[in-house]
């Protein structure tokens, strides 16, 4: 997370932790009964879409806005913060930096999907749904999310 979409560090003193909340077309295990796919494109979300932390929907960190930006990719959904500009954001520039926060999560509601149970795992393909919410967590469920420690050791 700690690196800019091009794989290249941030600015000297950058305060802006970013990464990919979800990549297409990649199976997931998510779920104990079910793995899961995004098609590209298939998300959409609402101008005050949260932010949240561990998916602590009580506790907004903040909404869609100059601090907080989304961008759909052909490789996924690209996620911004700049912790200078949120409450707490020192709390959370740290946990990125150094643990425990590792990866991006998302909340959604499909509207669209398909299921092939013809394999070992039924695959549920999602091409359609809302996000609810964005989170920087601990775990992230898609193992496509780019975390901040896998990162910051590629660049070791």
């Amino acid at each position: 997370m700690w690196f800019s979409e091009s794989g290249r560090p941030p600015l000297p003193g950058s305060r802006t932790v970013c990464g990919y909340a979800l990549q297409w077309g990649v199976p997931s295990a998510v779920r104990p009964g079910f793995d899961e796919v995004f098609y590209e494109g298939a998300l959409a979300w609402p101008a005050d879409l949260p932010l949240c932390r561990n998916h602590d929907r009580t506790r907004p960190l903040v909404s869609l806005g100059p601090s907080f930006r989304l961008r759909a990719t052909d490789r996924g959904i690209w996620a911004e913060v700049d912790t200078d500009m949120i409450p707490d954001g020192d709390d959370l520039l740290l946990a990125a930096r150094h643990g425990p926060l590792r990866a991006w999560s998302i909340s959604f509601k499909a509207s669209e999907e398909r299921w092939d149970r013809t394999g070992d795992r039924p695959l549920r393909t999602v091409t359609a749904a809302r996000l609810l919410e964005v989170s920087i967590v601990d775990r992230g469920a898609h193992h496509t999310t780019i975390g901040i420690l896998s990162r910051m050791k590629q660049a070791a």
